[in-house]
């Protein structure tokens, strides 16, 4: 099994990074629009993409520890095949580091390494820069990669 995994550091507070990664406005603002039904365990929020936003995601909710870990669970859309979404928060000299990581993966074809380029692209431009300078690039702002 091959995972994605991303380490970025962040210019913010673990409550803050915490935030956008747990809440409808922080989530849309940083990868795409979102629904979220609510913001504990076994919660599911469903996030939209493609041209007119038909494209639709649904996560569910593994984990939550306030201001450290954050785990996904796909149960429809494209990586409903594939296992957790893991996103670890450690405080830093420099603000927080991000662990993330997409387990699961049977191959790295082209659409784990297009998902690889686009989490890279969302966590590490999007994410960073709505924390640190107010403004993410959500989907449809993303470039096409």
């Amino acid at each position: 099994m091959h995972s994605i995994l991303h380490r970025i550091t962040i210019e913010t507070t673990p409550e803050k990074l915490y935030l956008a990664l747990t809440t409808q406005q922080g989530l849309s603002a940083w990868w795409t629009k979102t629904k979220t039904n609510g913001e504990e365990i076994a919660s599911t929020n469903s996030f939209f993409f493609g041209p007119d936003g038909s494209h639709q995601v649904d996560m569910q909710i593994q984990t939550l520890t306030t201001n450290e870990l954050v785990v996904w669970q796909c149960v429809a859309g494209p990586w409903v095949e594939t296992g957790l979404f893991t996103f670890a928060i450690t405080p830093d000299e420099r603000g927080v580091v991000l662990h993330f990581s997409h387990q699961g993966w049977n191959e790295t074809n082209d659409f784990y390494q297009h998902c690889n380029c686009k989490w890279g692209f969302f966590l590490a431009v999007s994410l960073k820069s709505y924390l640190e300078i107010g403004e993410g690039q959500p989907h449809p702002r993303d470039p096409n990669i």
